[in-house]
């Protein structure tokens, strides 16, 4: 939601109450109670359903949700060596929601890249894999494996980190890189 709706919702809000405490002397103070209880729950409502409509927009590949853990994910990295873009999602501590995919590619680079094409995220439909290439399903482009994460501005994968460290098993995505994509989604 942007701050221009908060603040219109804000200002709105400060109007009614105004009214309804102006009104008061006509109503009793349980009749006023009701108004404003009525409010809020209609704001609430309104609350609930941008809630809703935030997270259903993308109609990409969500994949398997992810938790923030001391500002970073981590994925175990034997599941990406089928060779396979790996899809995920995480909730950011602003609420925003991030999609993204994380790859090996045939030189056993690990990469993670947004699932939103910079010229193309509005579209909200992401990317599907196809053979050894990532393709917008926007646009059609089509961006080889090798090359995710490698490019920012034009028509790709937002990039995340072309070359993720593998440490334990396990290579790891911070909070930061994420938030550098997010207004992709």
């Amino acid at each position: 939601m942007s701050k221009q709706n908060i603040l219109i919702i804000k200002v709105t809000l400060i109007i009614l109450i105004i009214g309804i405490f102006t009104l008061s002397n006509k109503n009793t103070k349980e009749e006023t109670n009701n108004e404003i209880n009525n409010a809020q729950n209609s704001y609430n409502r309104q609350q609930q359903v941008k809630k809703i409509a935030k997270e259903i927009i993308f109609e990409g590949e969500k994949g398997e949700t992810l938790k923030l853990e001391n500002d970073k994910i981590t994925i175990d990295a034997k599941i990406l060596d089928d060779g396979l873009a790996h899809f995920y999602n995480t909730e950011l501590e602003n609420r925003k929601m991030v999609y993204f995919f994380a790859l090996k590619d045939q030189n056993g680079i690990y990469r993670a890249a947004a699932n939103a094409c910079q010229i193309c995220h509005k579209s909200k439909l992401g990317f599907v894999q196809e053979g050894n290439f990532m393709k917008c399903k926007t646009c059609g482009n089509k961006y080889p494996m090798e090359k995710i994460a490698t490019e920012k501005g034009g028509c790709n994968p937002g990039p995340i980190n072309p070359n993720l460290k593998m440490e334990d098993g396990k290579i790891t995505i911070e909070q930061s890189e994420l938030e550098e994509v997010s207004d992709l989604f």
